[in-house]
């Protein structure tokens, strides 16, 4: 028998509804022999690898595997591709090796979950990685007897080891491996994939939340943005408006210095008058002005004005002649 194995990849041809007829293809390719050994996640799990199969990419090469104990006839591990940055599943991958729970097993069964797993940089069965990606291992020593673990009946160590390698910007390969190893025989028990399922459960739950909240940072990033763009629109348009606002004004003023000034420049002839042709006395008559008659001022000399007439004629009126129009 050879001294290692290639670990089933978990692909399926494509969305599917999940019936009998689907299950039983599952534990006949997986060597699952009732779904009462497995736990809710892993049925969960299969519901969810339906809907988001995962895109494999034929041909492409596996990740190198470990030795292990041969006796058992049940897959051991799955791997899968995920619509998922690289980084997104580092952190994931790291939340869920950290958290002291071993997902999908359980050692009395009146107990839900095994606690006390903890993260760990390295793994005596596994060995160093090596190969390409990154490799985070988690365990729980003094395990008895661990469901989910072919012929378990002793007391050993659980390993888990997660294996993230990014493959595209928007795509990363992860691969779990789960056994269980005896204290005593050193016996290696396979995962019959009840664990690698429900640790790929909480991974995830894990990446869905992270990618949420990445998203609600760059919303929230651009709803800010957006505001500091709108709160500089109407500033500039305060501006704009202040200086049309200052334009207005002068533009009063200066129309009411205009009217002002053709207030000051409009006379009214005080009684009949002599449109005089030059600024003196004897100078000859150009036209009679009736009395109350409107001139415009254009000359000021020390006792005489120059003005024009509302029928265009210009002559020189007395200072005492005229007087402005109230």
């Amino acid at each position: 028998m050879n001294s290692e194995f290639e670990r089933q990849r978990v692909v399926l041809p494509g969305p599917t509804l999940v019936g009998e007829g689907f299950l039983d293809r599952w534990r006949r390719r997986y060597g699952i022999r009732s779904l009462n050994r497995m736990s809710g996640h892993s049925l969960a799990f299969l519901a969810l690898i339906v809907v988001f199969t995962p895109a494999v990419t034929p041909g492409q090469a596996k990740l190198p595997l470990p030795k292990s104990d041969h006796s058992s006839d049940v897959p051991e591990g799955f791997a899968i591709d995920l619509k998922a940055s690289e980084a997104d599943v580092l952190k994931a991958v790291e939340l869920v090796s950290q958290d002291t729970v071993l997902h999908g097993t359980q050692v009395y069964a009146r107990e839900d979950e095994l606690t006390e797993a903890e993260a760990v940089d390295s793994s005596s069965y596994y060995g160093p990685w090596t190969g390409p990606g990154r490799a985070f291992y988690k365990v729980r020593k003094q395990a008895i007897s661990p469901q989910h673990f072919k012929n378990s009946t002793d007391v050993g160590t659980i390993t888990v080891r997660y294996i993230v390698l990014g493959v595209a910007p928007n795509r990363t390969h992860l691969q779990i491996d789960a056994v269980f190893i005896e204290d005593g025989a050193k016996k290696v028990h396979a995962s019959d994939t009840t664990v690698e399922t429900s640790e790929f459960a909480e991974i995830q739950g894990n990446i869905v939340r992270i990618q949420r909240e990445a998203r609600q940072t760059a919303d929230a990033l651009q709803r800010r943005q957006l505001q500091v763009a709108a709160q500089a629109n109407v500033k500039e348009r305060d501006a704009e408006a202040a200086k049309l606002k200052d334009a207005e004004s002068s533009v009063q003023n200066l129309e009411s210095r205009l009217h002002e000034l053709q207030r000051s420049a409009e006379l009214r002839v005080k009684t009949t008058v002599n449109l005089k042709s030059a600024p003196f006395q004897h100078a000859s008559t150009l036209q009679s002005l009736p009395a109350k008659s409107d001139v415009l001022l254009e000359i000021i000399t020390p006792y005489w004005y120059g003005v024009e007439t509302v029928d265009g004629h210009r002559g020189w009126l007395r200072h005492d002649e005229v007087e402005p129009i109230p």
